[in-house]
C-alpha cells in the first residue's frame, strides 16, 4: 500500500452553517484507513455532501460555519473532490488547461503534466483535442473531465459526490471503470456519495449511512448483488376518478418536428409523435443526443426549427398564462423554477394556502417550509420542483431528469405521484437516463440516437494572422500606447495620423472584414453620435455656418466634432480589434508569467469569465421557466427585473460552487504555482510595443509640427 493514501479520523465532529440553528453534521465519529473504499448513503439533506466537503478540507474558515470536535485527514497526497453539478466545476476554457488546473496549483513540474493529463483523460474515455473548448462539452463529458482533473492530481483521498447523476448508462459504466482502475492498487482512499449504491457494491469496503447529520450505521459492503439500480416499486392501481375520455380530449402531437437549441442549427431528424391523456412517454438516449431540447420544445418553451407542437392549440403561439395552465415543467436544474425566498411561498403560489400542507407532506417538504429554496440540497430542490409542476391542474407534464439526485424514498414518492397523475388523465413526457424509473412506470420509450456533431476545429487559414501568434500582453500594451498619446491632445491631425497608421496595419494583418465590421459597428456609431452632438450643441467659435433655435454649427464646434469623432475611432478601434483576437487563457498566462501579476487574482478572474457562459445559459433557461410558470406575459421592464434578480442569485450560487471546486483542486494554497502553458515573449512582441509607441509619438509630433496640437490640460 502506498504511503500517499490518506487516512481519516473523526471524533464527535460537528458542523453548523452560518445562520442555521440545526447541525448539518453532529457527533461524527469514524475512522477510515489508508486505501479504504467507502460508500456514504443517506436521504437528501442527511449531511452527505457536507461530510464530503469536510473530508476535502473545504470547511475550515470561521466564515464557512462553526465546527466542533475533531477531524483529521492525514497522508502525503492531495485531496480530490468531484461535486454534483459538472457545469459549475469547469474552470478553464480549454480541455487540457482544465485538467491541468490542479497540477498547476500543487506545483507539479511542467514536464510531468502532459503524461498525467493524457492518462487521466484516457481513464475517463475522453478523446478530444487539447484545445477543445470546454463550453462545447456535454453534461456527461463535463462530469468525466472534472473527474479527470481530480485523477490527474493522484490524490491521496478522492471524494466523489453523485459522480454518475448526470450520465447516461454508458457514461456511468465508464466512470465506474475509471474509479475502479484508480482504486485497484489502493494508493488512493476513496469516499463515494451516491443514491444508487448498487453501482459500487463490488468496489467499496464499508458503507456509512447518515440521517439528519448523524451516523446511524457503519457496515461492511456486500460484494455481489443482483439488486437493480432502484428497488422495484410496488405496482399500485389507484381508482381512476374519471374516465380518461372525460378528463381531456387533447393529445400532445408533434408533426414533422425538427428541434434546435439555438434556433439556427437543427438537431437530428424530424420527429412524428403523440402522447395520449394518461400515457407516459420516456425520451431516452445518450448524453448530448438532444433529449432536453426535444422535451423543452414539446413543452412549448423552445421554438421548433421546423414543424409544430400542439395540445389543442399551438403551444408555441400560446401566451405565458395560457401555457402555464396547460403544461407543468421541471427543468434539469430545478433552481431555475424558483421565484420566492421560502419553500412554502413557492408552493402556495400554485395551490394557495389551503392546499399547502398537503403538497408539503406529499413530497416530504414539511420541515423545509420556511427554508430558502436555494439553500436546499440537490434532492430537496428536485422534490420542490416536482411539487410545483404536479400540484396544479395542468393535464400535460414535461419532466427533465425527474429522478436525478433523489434518494430511494423520494424516488418512490415520484413513482407514486406520477402514477396518480397518470390515472387522472395527465399526459406525461419525461427525458431520463433512469431505466428503473421507466420500468416502474411502464413508460413508452422514445429513443434518440447520438447526434453527428462536427468536431470542433479552429478555422484554417493560409497563414496565421500576426495577431494570433503575438503575445496577448504585447498586443494590449501596443494598443494602449497610441491611446495614451491621443489623450494628451484634442485635434484632427493627431487622430487622423493614428487612424492612417491603423488602416495600414489592418491591411497587413489580413483582417476578417465581416467579423470586424460587426465588432467595430458600436464604436463607429458612438463616434458618429458624439461628433454630431458636439457639432450641433458644442461651444460656438469662429464663423457661424448654420443656426436654428438651440442648434448652432460654427467652425469651432465642427472642428471639435471632427476631432472628437476621429479620436474615439483612433482609441476605440485598436482596442476592439485587439480584444477580439486576444485569447483569455493566453492573456492570463502572460499576465502571471511576464507581468508577474498575482496568480490568484488572475486565475480567479479567468474562471469567472468562463462562468459567464454558464450564467448566459441560465438567463435563457430561466426565461423559459418564467414563461412556463405564467410570468412571461409581464411588461419587458418587470420581466427584465425578475430575470436579473434570478440570474444574480443563480450566479452567486454557481460562483460559490466554482470556488469550492477550485479550492478542492489546490487553488489558493501556499507554495509556488507552476504553469501548464509557457508564455513566451519574442522579438516580434517587442516590435508590437515599439510600434504602438511609434504611432503615438508620430501622431503627437505631426500635430505639433503642423501647429494643430491642442493640449487637453492646457
Amino acid at each position: 500500500m502506498s504511503r500517499d493514501a490518506a487516512s481519516v479520523k473523526a471524533t464527535k465532529f460537528g458542523w453548523t452553517f452560518p445562520g442555521r440553528h440545526r447541525h448539518a453534521l453532529g457527533g461524527i465519529t469514524l475512522g477510515i484507513e489508508a486505501g479504504q473504499r467507502v460508500l456514504v448513503l443517506g436521504a437528501s439533506g442527511s449531511g452527505k455532501t457536507t461530510l464530503g466537503l469536510a473530508l476535502a478540507g473545504l470547511l475550515q474558515s470561521p466564515d464557512d460555519g462553526v465546527s466542533e470536535g475533531f477531524l483529521e485527514v492525514s497522508g502525503t497526497g492531495s485531496v480530490g473532490l468531484v461535486l454534483q453539478q459538472p457545469e459549475d466545476q469547469t474552470v478553464m476554457s480549454r480541455l487540457h488547461d482544465d485538467v491541468a488546473f490542479g497540477l498547476e496549483n500543487t506545483g507539479i513540474n511542467q514536464a510531468l503534466m502532459q503524461p498525467r493529463i493524457d492518462q487521466a483523460l484516457s481513464d475517463v474515455n475522453i478523446a478530444l483535442p487539447g484545445d477543445h473548448p470546454t463550453r462545447y462539452l456535454s453534461g456527461g463529458q463535463r462530469q468525466r473531465v472534472t473527474l479527470a482533473g481530480a485523477l490527474a492530481m493522484k490524490p491521496g483521498l478522492l471524494v466523489l459526490d453523485e459522480p454518475t447523476s448526470a450520465l447516461d448508462p454508458t457514461g456511468v459504466e465508464e466512470v465506474i471503470a475509471s474509479v475502479s482502475n484508480l482504486a485497484r492498487d489502493r494508493t488512493t482512499t476513496l469516499v463515494i456519495i451516491d443514491h444508487n449504491p448498487s453501482h459500487w457494491w463490488d468496489l467499496v469496503d464499508i458503507v456509512i449511512t447518515l440521517a439528519e447529520g448523524h451516523i446511524v450505521s457503519i457496515t461492511n459492503a456486500p460484494k455481489k448483488t443482483l439488486t437493480p439500480a432502484r428497488p422495484k416499486a410496488e405496482k399500485t392501481s389507484p381508482a381512476p376518478v374519471l374516465g380518461l375520455e372525460r378528463v381531456s380530449t387533447h393529445v400532445l402531437a408533434a408533426r414533422k418536428l425538427v428541434t434546435s437549441r439555438d434556433g439556427q442549427n437543427p438537431l437530428g431528424d424530424a420527429h412524428e409523435l403523440s402522447v395520449q391523456p394518461g400515457e407516459i412517454l420516456a425520451i431516452t438516449g445518450p448524453n448530448g443526443s438532444g433529449k432536453t431540447t426535444l422535451a423543452m420544445t414539446l413543452a412549448g418553451l423552445l421554438r421548433p426549427y421546423a414543424g409544430d407542437v400542439s395540445w389543442g392549440v399551438d403551444l408555441h403561439g400560446a401566451s405565458s398564462k395560457e401555457l402555464s395552465s396547460i403544461v407543468g415543467v421541471v427543468p434539469q436544474n430545478p433552481a431555475h423554477l424558483f421565484r420566492t425566498s421560502r419553500v412554502g411561498a413557492e408552493i402556495a403560489s400554485v395551490v394557495g394556502a389551503a392546499g399547502l400542507a398537503d403538497v408539503l407532506e406529499q413530497w416530504g417538504l414539511l420541515e423545509l417550509e420556511d427554508s430558502h429554496p436555494l439553500s436546499l440540497s440537490g434532492g430537496e430542490q428536485r422534490r420542490l420542483g416536482l411539487a410545483l409542476a404536479t400540484a396544479g391542474s395542468q393535464k400535460l407534464l414535461v419532466l427533465d431528469e425527474p429522478s436525478q439526485s433523489l434518494d430511494d424514498a423520494s424516488w418512490h414518492r415520484l413513482v407514486l405521484q406520477v402514477r396518480r397523475l397518470q390515472h387522472s388523465g395527465v399526459a406525461i413526457v419525461m427525458a431520463t437516463h433512469d431505466l428503473a424509473l421507466i420500468h416502474a412506470l411502464e413508460a413508452r420509450s422514445y429513443e434518440l440516437t447520438s447526434l453527428v456533431v462536427k468536431p470542433f476545429s479552429p478555422p484554417v487559414t493560409s497563414a496565421p494572422s500576426p495577431l494570433a501568434i503575438a503575445n496577448p500582453l504585447a498586443l494590449i500594451v501596443a494598443a494602449l500606447m497610441p491611446a495614451v498619446a491621443l489623450l494628451s491632445t484634442l485635434d484632427v491631425v493627431s487622430a487622423a495620423v493614428a487612424l492612417g497608421c491603423l488602416a495600414l496595419l489592418m491591411v497587413w494583418m489580413r483582417p476578417e472584414i465581416p467579423q470586424w465590421g460587426l465588432r467595430l459597428a458600436p464604436i463607429g456609431l458612438a463616434a458618429l453620435l458624439s461628433g454630431v452632438t458636439i457639432a450641433l450643441y458644442g461651444q460656438s467659435s469662429g464663423e457661424v455656418l448654420w443656426q436654428w433655435w438651440l442648434v448652432n454649427i460654427s467652425e469651432g464646434s465642427l472642428g471639435l466634432a471632427i476631432a472628437t469623432t476621429l479620436r474615439i475611432l483612433a482609441i476605440g478601434v485598436p482596442a476592439v480589434v485587439v480584444l477580439s483576437k486576444v485569447d483569455a487563457t493566453r492573456f492570463a498566462d502572460a499576465l502571471t508569467q511576464q507581468a508577474k501579476a498575482p496568480e490568484n487574482f488572475v486565475m480567479g478572474a479567468l474562471a469567472a469569465l468562463r462562468l459567464l457562459d454558464v450564467v448566459g445559459s441560465d438567463r435563457e433557461i430561466r426565461g423559459w421557466m418564467m414563461r412556463a410558470r405564467g410570468a412571461g406575459d409581464h411588461t419587458a421592464l418587470r420581466n427584465a427585473f425578475g430575470t436579473v434578480v434570478g440570474i444574480l442569485v443563480s450566479a452567486l450560487s454557481r460562483s460559490q460552487t466554482l470556488a469550492l471546486a477550485m479550492e478542492a483542486r489546490g487553488f489558493g494554497t501556499k507554495g509556488q504555482r507552476t504553469h501548464y502553458r509557457r508564455s513566451l515573449w519574442s522579438t516580434r512582441d517587442t516590435g508590437w510595443v515599439l510600434g504602438g509607441v511609434f504611432i503615438g509619438a508620430l501622431s503627437v509630433m505631426v500635430a505639433v509640427l503642423t501647429g494643430a496640437f491642442n493640449a487637453v490640460l492646457a
